[in-house]
């Protein structure tokens, strides 16, 4: 007789994780995206990884100085190097990579999710969800940190839930695996400090005085290296961008107490409204606005809030720490600045989510059926799961799936088109050492090979145009790529100061603009109501250079011309036009000619000794 699937647990549980195998493969095949994502983190992170691989250090190989990195955490692009040192540096070979971490991380699932509820239908459904789920499989093609610390946070977790905490520590070889993993959670992502914090927080609570002692001692230890060479860090840090009331507008300056409560009011509602519910049940794009949210919204949000903290509630293996473990993490997301908005900062939390929400349901299906049946039945919790499974991949996964496999076969917007053929330009034609001011500059240096910078967030022209100077810019890249910071800090420059930024290649639909930066070139002096007033200089491609008076952007008053022969001529202009006493030297100083002008015109000579 053929014994049932029920009397043979671990031959489903093999069914189980061969059936999540293959349905990887058969999802990632189908999703995967070759081309370079849009966003510029990604192409940082390869580059740090690359100047690793080559030997360089942590360094910034796309600026001509070559500095220390400070700003991303080191844990990723170690694994970007592993990778172009062992295999190869083209950029699919370290996608691939984070598809094998989401492979890793959907069977780590399974196996917890396993240890949490003992039930091995709970964690095929948790974890095949979490494959079709959008939003992680959106990042898995990406290079982007997300999913290598999806996977390692969940190792931390798998870990933990092995630890016996009655050993010697010294004979507890899965605690030091655990403190190894969360250190490089942490310097995978910032927000792996909720790993530390939950483990101690539940280590404290269960009076294990010396494990969270010397787990806090042994972050700290293998943390003080980073924290030692960080202590000269300078410019744009995580920790200085958490402390401005906007990182993408610094001249709004730090933010206060104020500041704070008003960021986690705001999160704490985006994340209620939006975050939480598209990360867990929608496809579509968020859209951010400055209205309060649809009441639809927050009932929506709290509903699947409820839901986790009802499965939290209702767990009895390991609940105290998964309770300190979503506190910490939602937690440190709330004094995350605002403007840092999309799921990707949740993105790590998503398949505990969806864990949690499975089993509150199954667990008020329970109360339900006990109440009202008297009496329980395992049939009813397989039931249960197959039909959430059933409807997930029906209507959730099949549009993940659908539209990331979309979004694989189209090709780059035309206005990212024109942005990389200006970089492609610049590779083949620009100097070797030659600068080039963009936006987003690791996505350009992707493509163009050459150094880049970005330009001063400041609204000061003035100032950007002697931070172009100093950091000795060949060319300005004007692009439309949709945001705003162009516009704002780099294009008043140009207006003002047209004749130093000579249109190299423009391209149409949408308009995209490559520039030769000339800073000796035109205007440069006073100004008032946004026209040259004063005192000031312009000099002409030719050579020619006028020192003097400004008034209502024409030469008014006094001023000196000086031609590229060495002689020069000064007068008094009015309104644009030499008008009186001209005097014209030579080269030595000795004066060759002395005249009367009238309107720009010459018409009298003085006839005096020199």
């Amino acid at each position: 007789m053929i014994k049932s699937f029920a009397s043979h647990p671990q031959r489903i549980r093999i069914i189980y994780v061969l059936t999540l195998i293959i349905a990887f493969f058969a999802i990632y095949s189908t999703i995967f995206d070759e081309k370079v994502s849009l966003g510029g983190d990604n192409a940082n992170y390869y580059i740090l990884g690359n100047a690793l691989a080559k030997g360089e250090g942590y360094t910034n190989i796309q600026h001509f100085q070559k500095e220390a990195h400070y700003h991303y955490p080191p844990g990723y692009p170690v694994l970007i190097a592993g990778i172009v040192k062992l295999f190869s540096s083209d950029i699919v070979a370290v996608k691939i990579l984070n598809g094998v971490f989401l492979l890793g991380a959907i069977l780590l699932l399974f196996f917890i999710v396993k240890r949490l509820s003992q039930n091995d239908h709970i964690a095929f459904a948790t974890s095949i969800i979490t494959l079709l789920n959008y939003h992680i499989l959106s990042y898995s093609t990406i290079m982007m940190s997300e999913i290598p610390f999806l996977f390692f946070s969940l190792l931390c977790i798998w870990l933990f839930s092995k630890i016996d905490f009655s050993k010697p520590i010294l004979k507890n070889r899965h605690f030091f695996l655990l403190l190894i993993c969360v250190v490089f959670s942490f310097y995978i992502r910032s927000v792996g400090l909720a790993l530390l914090i939950s483990i101690i927080c539940y280590l404290g609570s269960k009076k294990h005085w010396r494990y969270a002692l010397t787990l806090a001692g042994g972050f700290i230890l293998f943390y003080l290296p980073w924290m030692i060479r960080n202590m000269n860090a300078v410019g744009n840090t995580y920790v200085s961008q958490l402390s401005l009331k906007n990182p993408y507008q610094p001249e709004l300056g730090q933010a206060d107490f104020i500041d704070i409560c008003h960021r986690v009011f705001i999160n704490i509602e985006r994340y209620i409204t939006k975050e939480i519910p598209s990360g867990l049940v929608s496809v579509k794009k968020i859209m951010y606005s400055d209205t309060t949210s649809f009441m639809t919204e927050w009932l929506l949000g709290i509903l699947i809030l409820g839901g986790i903290m009802f499965g939290v509630y209702r767990l009895k293996n390991f609940r105290t720490f998964i309770f300190f473990y979503m506190l910490a993490f939602f937690g440190l997301l709330m004094i995350w600045p605002s403007v840092w908005d999309g799921t990707r900062f949740f993105v790590p939390l998503i398949p505990l989510c969806i864990f949690l929400l499975i089993f509150s349901l199954i667990e008020v299906v329970i109360l339900f059926q006990a109440i009202l049946l008297k009496k329980q039945s395992k049939v009813v919790l397989i039931s249960i799961s197959v039909l959430i499974l059933s409807i997930w991949a029906i209507i959730y996964g099949d549009a993940s799936i659908s539209k990331l496999n979309e979004k694989a076969t189209l090709e780059y917007a035309d206005n990212y088109k024109n942005y990389f053929a200006l970089a492609e330009w610049i590779n083949k034609n620009a100097d070797k050492d030659a600068i080039t001011v963009v936006r987003k500059e690791g996505l350009f240096y992707l493509f163009s090979k050459k150094n880049v910078t970005s330009y001063q967030k400041t609204l000061d022209k003035e100032a950007q145009i002697e931070y172009l100077k100093q950091k000795k810019v060949a060319y300005v890249v004007v692009e439309q790529l949709g945001y705003s910071s162009t516009s704002k800090y780099l294009v008043p420059v140009i207006d003002r100061y047209p004749n130093k930024f000579k249109t190299v290649l423009q391209l149409p639909n949408p308009n995209t603009y490559l520039m030769k930066f000339t800073p000796e070139l035109g205007y440069w002096g006073d100004w008032k109501n946004e026209k040259r007033n004063g005192l000031g200089t312009y000099v002409w491609e030719d050579g020619q250079k006028y020192i003097g008076q400004w008034k209502n952007d024409v030469r008014h008053g006094e001023g000196a011309v000086f031609f590229n022969n060495g002689e020069s001529l000064k007068g008094i202009w009015e309104n644009g036009k030499l008008n009186g006493e001209v005097v014209k030297k030579d080269r030595n100083g000795t004066i060759i000619e002395k005249s009367i002008y009238r309107n720009n015109k010459k018409i009298e000579e003085i006839n005096e000794a020199n």
